[in-house]
C-alpha cells in the first residue's frame, strides 16, 4: 500500500514487471488512520508513512512485522526473512578459517541502494569436537563480530542464535557454548550521502570490512583467543523508481 495514485503505481507496475496488486491510498487516509504518517517527510514526500512490511505465512498468520523511522530507509524481502530464521542462501558466499572453526561469510542482498539495508551472514561451524563460547558467557571469550566504521553506513545489533550448554566437569561447570554450525547476522544500513548516491549511479562495489573474534575449547584444551579478518562485498545500485 503507498500514497501514490492508482496512475502512478500502475505505470510503476509496469515498468518494473510487479504481478502482485498495488493498492492506492490516496490522501493518506489509512496511513494516518493507522498513526503510520511520517511527519519528518514534507513537500513532494507529504503524506508517505513510515515504511513497514508484514510477513505473513502459507496458513496467513502474520509472523513478523518491520517497520522504520525514516522513509528512506528499507530493509529488504530476503533480509527481513534472514532475520526471522528464514533459509536465506547468503549471496556472494565466501570460506574463511580459524584454528578451530570454520566460517562462511555472505550477505542477505547482491545488490544494495542508499538507504537500504543488507544483512551481513556469517555461518559459523566449529569443528569437531571444539565448541566457542556464546555471548552473555563470563570468565572467557564470547564470539563477537566487529565493523571497521564507516562513513558509508551505520551498524545495527548483531543477532546471535539461543546457546547450547556445555558441563565441564574438571571445574563443575556449566557453560553457554556453540558446538554445532550456527548463524550470526549483522544488519548494516547504507546512508544517503551526494557521494554515495553517486557511486550507486555509477554501481560501485563496497566492501564491508571488520573482524571475528573467539575462543574455543575441546573436552581436553582452551585455546588462545582468535580474531580473524572478514570482508563482505555488495554492488551499490540507485534507487528504484
Amino acid at each position: 500500500m503507498s500514497y501514490d495514485s492508482p496512475l502512478t503505481l500502475a505505470a510503476f507496475a509496469d515498468r518494473h514487471k510487479i504481478t502482485f496488486p498495488l493498492v492506492s491510498d490516496t490522501g493518506s487516509k489509512t496511513i494516518d488512520a493507522w498513526g503510520l504518517r511520517n511527519a519528518a517527510a514534507t513537500g513532494a514526500q507529504a503524506g508517505v508513512p513510515h515504511p513497514g512490511s508484514f510477513i505473513v505465512d502459507r496458513s496467513l498468520k502474520v509472523v513478523e512485522r518491520v517497520f522504520e523511522q525514516a522513509y528512506q530507509e528499507r530493509a529488504s524481502a530476503a533480509g527481513v526473512l534472514a532475520r526471522i530464521g528464514g533459509a536465506v542462501p547468503p549471496e556472494s558466499p565466501r570460506d574463511i578459517a580459524g584454528g578451530q572453526l570454520t566460517a562462511t561469510l555472505g550477505t542477505s542482498d547482491a545488490t544494495v541502494p542508499p538507504g537500504g539495508r543488507v544483512t551481513l551472514i556469517v555461518d559459523l561451524k566449529p569443528k569437531p569436537g571444539m565448541h566457542v563460547y556464546a555471548p552473555g558467557q563470563t570468565g572467557y571469550i564470547p564470539v563477537s563480530i566487529a565493523l571497521d566504521p564507516s562513513a558509508d553506513f551505520k551498524v545495527g545489533p548483531a543477532k546471535f542464535p539461543a546457546p547450547g550448554s556445555y558441563y565441564f566437569a574438571p571445574l563443575k561447570e556449566t557453560v553457554k557454548v556453540y558446538d554445532r554450525p550456527v548463524r550470526i547476522l549483522q544488519d548494516v544500513t547504507l546512508g544517503l550521502a551526494a557521494d554515495l548516491r553517486k557511486r550507486a549511479t555509477a554501481r560501485e562495489a563496497l566492501v564491508i570490512t571488520g573482524s571475528l573474534t573467539y575462543q574455543a575449547c575441546d573436552d581436553k584444551v582452551c585455546y588462545l583467543r582468535e580474531t580473524i579478518p572478514v570482508a563482505w562485498t555488495v554492488t551499490l545500485t540507485p534507487f528504484v523508481r
